[in-house]
């Protein structure tokens, strides 16, 4: 059953769920680089945990972003293929 059409969202809406999501990617690719260091700190392994840590979260973040842009190409083709189909629809009225 489709959806009903719902009203598009204000600029500051989606402005304030861009920031949202690009906080979060920060934060996946900073945290395990400062809990690598506190733990070699802690347990003296320096610089070991913290390469680790950068590694694993460069590579969580990445895929993060990669799957962000994925979702956003769907939506932008989605967007575009109910505009088509709109225009469509108005020409074969006409």
């Amino acid at each position: 059953m489709p959806r009903p059409d719902r009203q598009t969202r204000s600029s500051l809406a989606e402005a304030h769920q861009w920031v949202s999501k690009l906080t979060s990617v920060s934060l996946e690719m900073a945290l395990p680089a400062f809990l690598g260091h506190w733990l070699d700190k802690k347990w003296d392994t320096s610089p070991w945990l913290t390469a680790v840590g950068a590694l694993l979260g460069f590579a969580t973040g990445m895929t993060h972003l990669l799957h962000m842009a994925k979702e956003a190409e769907r939506k932008e083709r989605k967007s575009k293929d109910r505009s088509k189909g709109e225009s469509d629809e108005a020409i074969t009225n006409n």
